[in-house]
Parts: structure tokens; C-alpha cells; sequence
């Protein structure tokens, strides 16, 4: 049969790993043969090389290691030979000739002594070489036609071993002869070439692809696939950024670009052979075969299309004194001639005036730093270092049509308290860098992809408790409609059960508990902190001290907290402090306006004042919802015992409303707005009333509720007093000179405080502008809906901060 197309598949060495990736691959080339003729290179299996590597670098002194890693190397291969294809295959012979001559070179001492980068290269030669062997086998079990070849009789190079650079005219002729357009598919070593001698050379990073964009020019090829570990060609290393995104389609000129400046693509040795000619290139993933991968052409018009980040490093940044820079630069060249990994070496200076930076590649100041302090110290000089510092660079188009974009990304790095060492922009190249410490760099490369990169930014959930404001929530946040963020529910638990699901638990259907594994928050912990490179925002509706004692962990990971729960602002003062010190070290969000008022905006109304230097003197009133009910109750001579039922019932108190009685609840809620205001004070410093019957406050919670009806007479009368002198009773609070004040008081029927109805509550707020007439804050505390939709605006809240 002919084709009149012809399509080079390669094939990376994860896409070669075991028999059932192999399998995937012969059956993808079965594929291409309905349409083209294929023509396959391959890497070595996946791992391979790295353990070649290792074994050059191994002395004589370790010859049983040595045998070891090339029995386990054997083996490996023969197993997976056995899984794709017959015994009796002929390849098989030759993958255990092979073998032998890897044992042969390894033990050849007089070619390591003579040339040890040649010898090396032979030895590294044997992944590709085995890998092709293997593959052709299992196509011919397909009933495919096919012979392996070794690119070293076709690729031509010079002798610069490891990295040997290729002699293209003299390559594309003798392709064109070893590979015909016959029935049978060729499978061809990648990364190999060999010089003038027929010494085997290898190509260097990247080889395999470039092996394949050199036989993709010089057979005039229609398409180039190159098959590998992830999605094609995508806006961020996903190591990085882990919701980076694949990219539709780019051009040539976009792939080089990326690649010069460090990113995880395509190497631009790849493209070059073939940057002027109608081959199109594709990048799939052969994990997720069925994703569509990145299309690159020479014609494709990027427009918008370009956004990707790129991060290099790690480098060294060395600062020293002006007089002392051109010897130092002038030393450093000299240290990193013989070393072609090392450069560029860059310095800046900003004037005359100020000192001078150096910027290094980490390896390179590792190898020299010896010296370096050698020569500081013979100039009776020091340097300032900084290390462990990253590039992360933003592609756009855009950045051609103006600085609007640039004042984006950097107003981004400002609102979120990132500050790079460095910012490079020039105004004829289409991206701007920042030079970040680590943690620094990854944050900023999630923010930009997130925020710019994106169609829309991604936010990821955890929602501890599925009790009523959790149950709640998760139906509000099903309703939620939102076009420009995007909600992704990981996980979600109660004290039993935790479900999980990085990709994202639909909310559209019932949970599915059966599925669930048991709650363990070691392993929670663990899991959610190894989710640190997204925007995670944990909500805590479980009302566990356990957890509110997690939040230090979480907020150190960058994790966002929201919450209705008041404990954790309202333990030892010491722990408020570190979380304070946590969330503005790591940058994280705590936000728990529903711990105050539920759905009322009192938290948030005091960090407005405060924020505008309107000091705050006092805040008093009601703050518990239930409490309003109960006294509402009375004043309409509902029984006491039957009032405390009636919240129960309705989910105004909570299941043993002793919790409620004994004002612990309005003491946390004063406490948490001291706190806010930054009142140093511990909890034994508060005066609390409690309602509790002290013959009642150690009874179980079937006896406390029995025994209640014993009281109804007595809180009978004591309304009837009020409302005798036109008052009535309110269980109030009161901060004021930096003390907490809270129990009953007796009130006028005809003030807002005796006016309140159903479970509202009422703050009242006098700070330096409001010292006459206080601010006044007043609507639903309690309720399951009201205290649901606080947290939600919470998490939105959130959202605005993030993004």
C-alpha cells in the first residue's frame, strides 16, 4: 500500500516505560497506517538512561555494582521483550548481543582511559539502542512490517562527544538513503550519531527529538508527533503549577521563544530543521491519549494564544562593592571557560554609586565557591549572597501592545506582598521576568498563571463538617453562579468519614458516602498541604478544637481559612499572636465574620474603622440569636423549659443548650472582637453570667433538660419585675476600656435592645467619629441559612483577596 504522507511518531522514554505503554505506542503507529506512512524514533525506556549515567560514573573499585546494574538492566529489558513479543523473535538475539557488547565497552579500561566521553557515549548509547529493538518486535507481533535501525550509520557529527553537534547536509543525504519509503516501518534511535571514525556520539539534551526533527527534514515529512508525559504544551510546568493548562496551538517561532528562555517544552534543536517547511508538529500526552496536545506550525497566528510561564533556576545572586566588579568578572569568565553549563553570567547595576549583582547558575557558584572566598579574601572584600533564587518569566503577546499588561502582573506580585529581587522588561520582547526566592517563585508563577493565563481562575475547597451550616453551604454553593472564578470542591468530611477527589467532587448529585474513607486528619493534613501550589481555601464548620488547632499548619502551607467556629480565636492569647504571625508571613487569609453576628458584617465593619484610623471605644449589645429568642419566648410567657426546646427544635441552640446558657458562647464572640481590635486578653479575664441552674450544671443532658421545668416559675417572675418598670430582659455585652463585661440586663421595652425580635442581634459601635450616636449593627444571629451564606460571602471574600 502507499501513502503519500509520511508521519515521524516519536516516542519519549515515558511512553516507553513497560509492555502496556509499548503496546499503546505500536498500536498509535497502527493508527497513522490508514492514512501516512509512519516512521517511528524512539528514547530509551523510561529511567534508562539515568541508570547508564550512573554506571559511567562508577570507579573500578565497584566492579560488583557494576555487574549488578547491568543485570538488572538485561533483565528489565528481556522482561519487557517477553511481555510485547514471541521469544522466537530475532530481535531478541540481538538485545542479548547487546548486552554483551555493553559489557564488553564498560570493562574496555583502555578506551575510558584514552577518551572517557567517548566511551561513556557508547555506553549511553545502549537505552536508545535496546528501546528500538523492543518496539520493532512488538510492531511485528502487530503483523507490521518493521526493522530497527541505529541512527549512528546516518546521523553525522563531529567528535564533541556528549554533546556532538550534527553535520546536517551529510545527514539529510544519507537519511534519504538508510530510510526508504517501503512497506516496512522503521524504528530509529534517537540521541545517537557518530563521527568521521564511526565513533558512536550522542546529541545531548533533548537528542531523540532533535534525531526527529532531522529525519522530519530531511524526508520532506508532513507531520511530526512527539508523544511524551503530559498534555502537550502547556501555559506553566506543571511541577510548578499544577493547574497549568494545555495550549491549543502555537507557532515555530513561539515553541523556539519558550524554549531559549527555559521552558519545560520542546527543545528549540527540534524545530530548527524544520522551522521553514509545511510539517506539522504535534504534542500528545500518551497518559491521556485521547487529549487533543499542542499543534505546532510555521504559520499559525499566536495572536492571544501565547501564555506561558517559564521558571529556571536555581541561581545565586552576589552583590559586591562597585570597585571590585570588573576583577570578579573577569575571574568568573576564566572559572567558567572550561564549564558550558555554566553561563550566562549576568551583572547589573543600577548607578555608578551603588553596588554591583551578579547573577550565577547555582551548580557553577557550588563549583567555585572555594575560590570565590579565596579571592574575597586576598581583597579584603566581602559579598552578599543570596541563593536558591528562580526566574519566572510570563509570555504574552500582549506585552507588544503595551505596558497594560505588564502593570497587571506586577500590581498582582503587590497586592499579594510579593517583592522580586529583580524585574526585567524589555519593550521589544514579548515577556517580563522576576527573580524570587523559591517559595517566592512559586507562588507567583500559581498567581499569574491563575489570574492572567487562565480563562478563569480556579479555587479549590475543603469544607470540614456536614453538619447543618456545612449541609447548608454545600447546597448554597451548588446554587452559586459565577462567571469569572470557578469552584472546585476536593473534599469534603465529618468526624467519621472524609471524601476526596483532586479533580472535583460534584456537587449536582447527593454525596456518596459509600465511597469514603475514615477521617483521619494526619492524613488529611498531609494531603492538603501537598495541595499548596493552588488557591485552597479550608472552611471549618465542624466546631472541633482538634481542627481549629490545625489552622498554625495550614496557614503556614498558604492555605486560606474560613470559618463560623470561634475557637480558634478565642484560645490561649498566644495562639491568636502566631496566627497572626503565620497569616502575614505566609501570605494567607483568615477570614470568620460569621463567628460575630452570623451573617451581620461586624468583623468586617471594625477592620473598615480601624482601617481609616477611627479608633474604636466601646461595643456592646446582644449578640447571640438564641438568647434573643429565649428572653422573646418568656416576654410572651412561654415557659422557660419550653422556650429552650423551641430553639433546640428550630436550630437556634445548640443539642445541649447548656453550651448557650452558661454565656460561653457570648464570651468567645467578645472575645474574638477584642482580639480584632487588638486587645491582648485571655479568656479568665472576662465576667460571665451564666444562666445554668448551678444544682444543673454537671447533670447528663437527658437530666438537665428534665429538670429544667423547675426554673419556669422563677423566670417567670423575673420578667414580670421588668415589665413592671417598662423594661424587659436582654443578655448583653459590653468591651469598653479593655475589659469584657457580660451578663443580663434589664432594659427599657422601647430601646432598640428591648425592641429585638426573633433571634436578631444588635451591636452597637462608638469609637472617635461615632462618640455621640453609636453605629449600629442589627439583624438575624442565628439560623443555619443566614450563618451559611456568611461563610459563603466569607469564601467570596476570600476570592477578591486571591485574585
Amino acid at each position: 500500500m502507499s501513502h503519500s504522507e509520511t508521519h515521524i511518531l516519536k516516542f519519549g522514554g515515558s511512553s516507553l516505560k513497560n509492555a502496556s505503554l509499548i503496546n499503546q505506542s505500536a498500536n498509535i503507529v497502527a493508527g497513522h497506517m490508514q492514512k501516512a506512512h509512519p516512521i517511528v524514533v524512539v528514547s530509551a525506556i523510561g529511567g534508562v538512561t539515568d541508570t547508564l549515567i550512573e554506571l559511567t560514573n562508577l570507579d573500578q573499585k565497584t566492579e560488583h555494582k557494576s555487574c549488578r546494574i547491568i543485570n538488572d538492566l538485561e533483565l528489565r529489558h528481556r522482561r519487557i521483550f517477553d511481555e510485547v513479543a514471541s521469544v522466537s523473535h530475532p530481535n531478541r538475539g540481538d538485545l542479548q548481543d547487546l548486552f554483551g557488547r555493553l559489557r564488553t565497552t564498560f570493562d574496555d579500561k583502555s578506551l575510558k582511559s584514552e577518551h572517557y566521553q567517548a566511551w561513556k557515549d557508547q555506553i549511553l548509547s545502549i537505552g536508545e539502542r535496546a528501546s528500538a529493538l523492543i518496539f520493532s518486535a512488538a510492531l511485528s507481533e502487530q503483523q507490521i512490517e518493521s526493522t530497527a535501525h541505529e541512527s549512528s550509520h546516518f546521523v553525522k557529527t563531529d567528535s564533541t562527544f556528549g554533546k556532538a553537534r550534527v553535520q546536517r547536509d551529510a545527514t539529510r543525504k544519507l537519511i534519504r538513503k538508510f530510510i526508504n519509503q517501503s512497506q516496512a516501518v522503521p524504528v530509529i534511535t534517537g540521541f545517537i550519531g557518530s563521527n568521521e571514525k564511526q565513533q558512536i556520539t550522542t546529541l545531548g539534551r533533548s537528542g531523540s527529538d532533535y534525531s526527529a526533527g532531522l529525519i522530519a527534514d530531511a524526508l520532506d515529512a508532513d507531520h511530526l508527533e512527539i508523544w511524551t508525559d503530559v498534555d502537550g504544551v502547556l501555559t506553566a510546568d506543571p511541577r510548578w503549577v499544577p493547574d497549568a493548562e494545555s495550549i491549543e496551538q502555537l507557532s515555530f517561532g513561539d515553541i523556539s521563544e519558550l524554549s531559549a528562555h527555559g521552558a519545560r517544552v520542546i527543545h528549540p534543536k527540534t524545530i530548527q530543521p524544520i522551522q521553514n517547511k509545511k510539517t506539522t508538529v504535534l504534542v500528545k500526552n500518551s497518559y491521556n491519549p485521547e487529549h487533543p496536545g499542542t499543534l505546532i506550525t510555521s504559520d499559525f497566528d499566536t495572536n492571544g494564544s501565547l501564555k506561558t510561564i517559564a521558571i529556571t533556576g536555581p541561581f545565586v545572586r552576589l552583590q559586591i562593592d562597585q570597585k571590585y566588579a570588573y576583577d570578579l568578572f573577569e575571574k568568573l569568565n576564566k572559572w567558567s571557560a572550561d564549564n558550558p553549563n555554566t553561563k550566562p553570567i549576568e551583572f547589573r547595576q543600577q548607578s555608578e554609586f551603588e553596588a554591583v549583582r551578579f547573577s550565577l547558575k547555582q551548580s557553577f557558584f557550588e563549583d567555585i565557591k572555594e575560590q570565590l572566598s579565596a579571592w574575597a579574601a586576598k581583597q579584603n572584600t566581602l559579598f552578599n549572597l543570596d541563593d536558591n533564587l528562580y526566574k519566572v518569566k510570563k509570555f504574552s503577546n500582549q506585552f507588544n501592545k503595551g505596558e497594560q499588561l505588564s502593570g497587571r502582573v506586577i500590581s498582582l506580585l503587590a497586592k499579594n506582598n510579593i517583592q522580586p529581587l529583580h524585574t526585567e522588561r524589555n519593550y521589544d520582547e514579548r515577556f517580563i521576568s522576576f527573580l524570587l526566592p523559591e517559595d517566592e517563585a512559586r507562588r507567583a508563577a500559581h498567581l499569574i498563571n491563575n489570574a492572567i493565563s487562565k480563562t478563569k481562575p480556579v479555587i479549590d475547597l475543603f469544607i470540614a463538617g456536614t453538619g447543618a451550616v456545612g449541609k447548608t453551604l454545600l447546597n448554597q454553593l451548588n446554587k452559586l453562579k459565577t462567571t469569572d472564578i470557578e469552584f472546585r470542591l476536593i473534599g469534603t468530611c465529618n468526624s467519621r468519614n472524609t471524601l476526596w477527589n483532586t479533580d472535583g467532587i460534584n456537587l449536582d448529585t447527593t454525596l456518596n458516602w459509600d465511597e469514603a474513607e475514615q477521617t483521619n486528619w494526619d492524613t488529611l493534613l498531609d494531603k492538603l498541604t501537598k495541595n499548596q501550589h493552588r488557591d485552597l481555601i479550608f472552611v471549618d464548620a465542624t466546631g472541633s478544637e482538634e481542627v481549629a488547632r490545625l489552622y498554625p499548619k495550614l496557614f503556614a502551607n498558604t492555605i486560606h481559612v474560613v470559618t463560623p467556629s470561634k475557637l480558634a480565636n478565642t484560645f490561649e492569647q498566644s495562639f491568636f499572636d502566631k496566627l497572626q504571625s503565620l497569616i502575614q508571613k505566609h501570605h494567607s487569609s483568615f477570614n470568620y465574620e460569621t463567628t460575630v453576628g452570623a451573617g451581620l458584617p461586624v468583623i468586617s465593619t471594625i477592620e473598615e474603622l480601624q482601617s481609616t484610623g477611627n479608633k474604636i471605644t466601646e461595643i456592646s449589645g446582644v449578640v447571640s440569636g438564641t438568647m434573643t429568642y429565649l428572653f422573646n419566648q418568656l416576654e410572651q410567657d412561654v415557659p422557660f423549659s419550653k422556650a429552650i426546646a423551641d430553639a433546640r427544635k428550630k436550630g437556634y441552640a445548640e443539642p445541649d443548650p447548656r453550651d448557650d446558657l452558661s454565656g460561653e458562647d457570648v464570651a468567645r464572640k467578645f472575645l474574638t472582637l477584642a482580639r480584632t481590635l487588638g486587645i491582648k486578653i485571655e479568656r479568665e479575664e472576662l465576667q460571665v453570667e451564666s444562666l445554668i441552674p448551678k444544682e444543673l450544671k454537671d447533670v447528663d443532658g437527658k437530666t438537665f433538660l428534665g429538670k429544667l421545668s423547675d426554673y419556669d416559675s422563677e423566670w417567670k417572675q423575673r420578667i414580670r419585675s421588668a415589665q413592671e418598670r417598662n423594661e424587659t430582659l436582654r443578655y448583653t455585652g459590653k468591651l469598653k476600656d479593655g475589659n469584657i463585661t457580660i451578663g443580663i440586663e434589664s432594659v427599657p421595652q422601647d430601646s432598640p435592645l428591648g425592641q429585638l425580635k426573633g433571634t436578631d442581634n444588635l451591636i452597637q459601635i462608638y469609637s472617635e467619629f461615632y462618640n455621640q450616636t453609636p453605629l449600629v449593627i442589627q439583624g438575624p444571629g442565628a439560623g443555619k441559612e443566614v450563618t451559611a451564606a456568611g461563610v459563603l460571602s466569607d469564601i467570596l471574600k476570600t476570592v477578591e483577596q486571591l485574585t
